[in-house]
């Protein structure tokens, strides 16, 4: 039987062996919960910034950047992808008439809870963590991360409809029936076409040149990451070291 962490009548945690408890599945049960509200009471009371967002919009222009076409020479050439909002852009063509097209941009529109696959409470994740430098394995304990589905608008601009279609085949290619967004927090992150809107033709004002615009509305479903919890082997509970975090002692 593995030990599980239980508590003295102080309030301090520590490993106590299964084999030692009258009643262990109960004495875990209380240390499990100590442990949930002290984590739980650390989250509610702590700067961390994951930028997870910025991550996942980052790695957004970088899958839609890969993008290409062959011009009227046959020839393969690659499609700039930037961050801009369509009516940002729109702004800039009007401005700027050195602008090559055909061009991409991505921008988010909103964030929410994702229901379907949200917790009904909290949860306490148990992991196991290597140290190479001492070579001795750690147990992290940590609350389940929140589930969100982030929106992003993706618009292709074009002067050719058949520069607009190859564009439009390759992002269609992208979804089997998902496709991959993965951060330096989770490599699962899964995106979703939802929409596909053809914007026609735009009329730049006095320009003789006509600018063709598709957009695209994706859907992905992520999660907002959560501390991580060292249970060291004196039965404290100590933060892990991350970039954006403040570590402290909880117990």
């Amino acid at each position: 039987m593995p030990d599980v962490l239980t508590t003295t009548a102080s309030g301090q945690l520590f490993i106590e062996s299964s084999s030692s408890l009258v009643s262990g599945t109960t004495t875990a049960r209380i240390a499990k919960k100590i442990i949930l509200d002290q984590i739980i009471a650390s989250e509610r009371n702590q700067n961390k910034i994951s930028l997870i967002y910025k991550e996942t919009l980052r790695e957004m222009i970088k899958v839609f950047g890969e993008l290409f076409y062959l011009n009227e020479e046959q020839q393969i050439v690659e499609i700039k992808c930037m961050h801009g909002s369509a009516e940002r852009t729109i702004a800039k063509l009007k401005q700027e008439s050195n602008i090559i097209l055909p061009f991409v941009t991505v921008t988010q529109s909103i964030s929410e809870d994702d229901r379907k696959r949200r917790k009904t409470d909290y949860t306490l994740l148990h992991h196991k963590w290597w140290d190479e430098v001492k070579q001795r394995a750690y147990r992290v304990v940590s609350v389940a991360p929140r589930a969100v589905n982030i929106m992003y608008s993706v618009n292709v601009w074009a002067k050719y409809n058949s520069d607009l279609d190859q564009i439009t085949e390759q992002i269609r290619m992208k979804f089997y029936p998902s496709l991959d967004v993965g951060t330096r927090y989770s490599t699962l992150n899964q995106a979703f076409l939802t929409q596909e809107i053809d914007k026609s033709a735009l009329d730049l004002g006095d320009k003789e040149d006509r600018l063709l615009r598709k957009s695209f509305d994706i859907q992905v479903q992520t999660y907002l990451p959560t501390s991580k919890y060292l249970v060291t082997s004196t039965g404290e509970i100590e933060k892990m070291v991350t970039e954006a975090d403040i570590t402290k002692k909880i117990v």
